[in-house]
């Protein structure tokens, strides 16, 4: 483990530099009290809503580890991530259709700073969720964000096919020197409680993104801790995972992840975004969705349009007259 760690800051550049020695750094008072308040009440609401409508996914407990939502047999098993099943956590998803509150939170300006640093002039939302850590919830494996990157290779090697990677399943290459991978996501946590080992702590490895494999099942990490209205950010090749809440209370979180454009998002924004929302959204947002194009991918037709608009009419078999 590092003995000297990333502590809160509220300068850019330092945490763009704790990103890149440590994996993961702190923005401290990323959100004022205003915009906390109003981020609590609404996640709260929703997730009370999406309970009392049986709409509620339901994690944490002993038999619902992230990742696990195939059987033996390969089949899905959407029933076992449910209060009656032993879930405990529960995540919100798609919170780009469930308040403006949370949108509004995707234009932050020293976190985009942050995200611009290490990913570049252009990247996408992957995914805008939240985690509610509730009390008796088990610590998730540790896990990276980026686990479907295939690693560098020799030449001539036999790598296992980038289309048969899987949550458990990766390439590993042992020579020594390999090159590792460039940090191609970012995640960010908004604490919306204060986060504490007791509380279960988003758990980290500092340095795990520099050693170009994934997490070792025995890694020793630690737990994430800082006052509500801070900010983490996270490497996608640090190994992290949600931390066993042994509290009395509840541990809010919102997570905001953004990959780089040429990589497939978690949440599939170009046909999961609500119409109003889309109507409201200026240039930036529709980027991050996905419907802006990159260097003629995401097109739905002339490759020199800049943005694409989903349900627009589109040109279909055609005959001359």
């Amino acid at each position: 483990m590092i003995e000297t760690l990333p502590t809160p800051t509220t300068d850019v550049r330092r945490c763009v530099s704790d990103l890149e020695s440590y994996g993961y750094c702190y923005l401290a008072a990323a959100l004022s009290d205003t915009v906390l308040t109003r981020l609590q009440q609404r996640l709260s609401e929703q997730a009370q809503a999406e309970e009392q409508q049986g709409l509620a996914y339901k994690d944490g407990g002993p038999e619902q580890n992230w990742g696990d939502f195939r059987n033996q047999n390969g089949d899905l098993r959407p029933e076992a991530f449910s209060e009656a099943a032993g879930g405990l956590n529960q995540r919100l998803w798609m919170l780009v259709n469930k308040g403006q509150a949370f949108v509004d939170l995707l234009q932050h300006t020293q976190m985009r700073e942050v995200i611009g640093g290490v990913l570049g002039e252009e990247y996408l939302l992957s995914s805008h969720i939240a985690n509610i850590a509730r009390p008796g919830g088990v610590a998730m494996r540790l896990h990276t964000d980026q686990w479907w990157m295939p690693p560098p290779t020799r030449p001539h090697r036999r790598h296992l096919p980038a289309g048969s990677v899987k949550r458990e399943r990766f390439d590993v290459d042992d020579a020594p020197g390999q090159a590792i991978s460039p940090p191609v996501v970012v995640n960010v946590l908004w604490m919306l409680d204060h986060f504490s080992e007791e509380n279960g702590g988003t758990r980290l490895v500092p340095g795990s993104h520099l050693l170009g494999r994934q997490p070792d099942a025995d890694a020793e990490s630690i737990a994430a801790t800082a006052a509500a209205g801070t900010a983490l950010l996270v490497d996608g090749r640090t190994w992290h995972g949600t931390g066993a809440n042994r509290s009395d209370g509840e541990r809010r979180a919102i997570l905001t992840t953004f990959c780089a454009p040429q990589f497939r998002p978690q949440e599939n924004y170009t046909v999961g975004t609500r119409p109003e929302v889309l109507r409201q959204a200026n240039d930036d947002l529709r980027a991050l969705l996905g419907l802006k194009v990159w260097n003629a991918y995401g097109r739905t037709g002339h490759p020199t349009a800049d943005f694409v608009t989903p349900g627009a009419d589109l040109i279909g078999e055609l005959r001359p007259t």
